[in-house]
């Protein structure tokens, strides 16, 4: 009988279980709510409702099901398949997942964390295929990463390798959630962005100038409710403000992949979701930065480009693990 593969995305405001053949071609999916406030009891049990769920949408048999795969934000421990207080999931204390999991369904599990495994997914289906060495990078609300080497996912002493968004570019810089300042994500990452930019129209309105105005329109005409995609899109329209905070970004996320390039020397360097919506207004100034930063060896070798599963890297992060 031909086998397949269970994925399971566990995230802060949505659970998404996937039902795939051995190639890792998607069969069957279900999404719903995470509801986070209800703690990891509630979510467990409609994890174990969505796997049938989806298998019943396959019309297949959980005889035929030869492994699970799960991807969730850590920290995490990928041996044991505890999962230890995800910011984004309260109550989630040293939750043994894989655990309980294996026990409900008699399937062996694999648990990877969420940019590792998404990395692992761009490296077997999306812009890594052909390369060795694959450095993967999430612009989002947070920036993470996850490194691939030959086919490995590269975990470092305790599975917490890949933090590629703390690194500290300006010590005395922003506050990191973190607990540092000054890191690559508090720099970079959606709100970041959308922080520097309120900052800088309430300094142009302080100073009495209006080159801030797009964005403000953009935004409803309240400072506070600036967001990263309003910078984007008036950058598009080529508002001084917007494409000045643009080439800070970039600026800073050249400076930090620099940094990667000449550590890892990566084939290539994967940017996903604002690098995606972004594209070169982003990307172009970042590979500038990031020639002119890096070692001349490795920037010679490293391609900057933007991953490629877009929407469906959630589906296949978790299928990743397993086929």
């Amino acid at each position: 009988m031909k086998k397949h593969v269970v994925g399971i995305d566990i995230g802060g405001t949505k659970l998404a279980t996937v039902v795939a053949d051995s190639t890792g071609h998607i069969l069957s999916k279900v999404r719903k709510p995470t509801l986070a406030e209800r703690g990891p009891e509630y979510a467990c049990q409609l994890l174990f409702q969505m796997v049938r769920e989806t298998l019943g949408l396959a019309s297949l048999e959980q005889s035929s099901v030869s492994a699970m795969g799960v991807s969730c934000g850590g920290p995490l421990d990928t041996k044991t398949g505890v999962v230890y207080s995800p910011p984004n999931l309260p109550g989630w204390d040293a939750l043994p997942l894989k655990a309980q999991l294996e026990s409900e369904f008699q399937i062996p599990v694999t648990i990877e964390n969420d940019a590792n495994a998404s990395a692992l997914a761009e490296y077997r289906f999306g812009g890594g295929r052909g390369y060795n060495a694959l450095l993967y990078m999430t612009m989002s609300t947070g920036i993470g990463g996850g490194i691939v080497i030959d086919g490995h996912i590269y975990r470092g002493a305790n599975d917490s390798a890949g933090e590629v968004g703390h690194q500290i570019l300006l010590p005395d810089g922003p506050p990191c959630g973190c607990g540092k300042r000054g890191c690559l994500e508090a720099l970079c990452s959606g709100p970041a962005i959308a922080r520097r930019a309120q900052a800088a129209i309430q300094a142009q309105i302080t100073e009495a100038k209006t080159s801030g105005t797009t964005l403000l329109n953009l935004a409803g005409g309240h400072i506070e409710d600036v967001k990263s995609e309003h910078v984007l899109t008036a950058a598009r329209k080529g508002d001084a403000l917007a494409l000045q905070l643009i080439n800070e970004t970039a600026y800073y996320m050249g400076w930090g992949i620099a940094n990667l390039v000449n550590i890892l020397n990566p084939d290539i360097v994967l940017l996903g979701t604002i690098a995606i919506a972004a594209g070169d207004l982003l990307l172009n100034p970042i590979r500038k930065t990031v020639s002119e930063f890096a070692m001349q060896r490795p920037a010679e070798a490293v391609k900057i480009a933007p991953a490629q599963l877009g929407e469906t890297l959630g589906d296949l992060a978790p299928i990743a693990l397993v086929v």
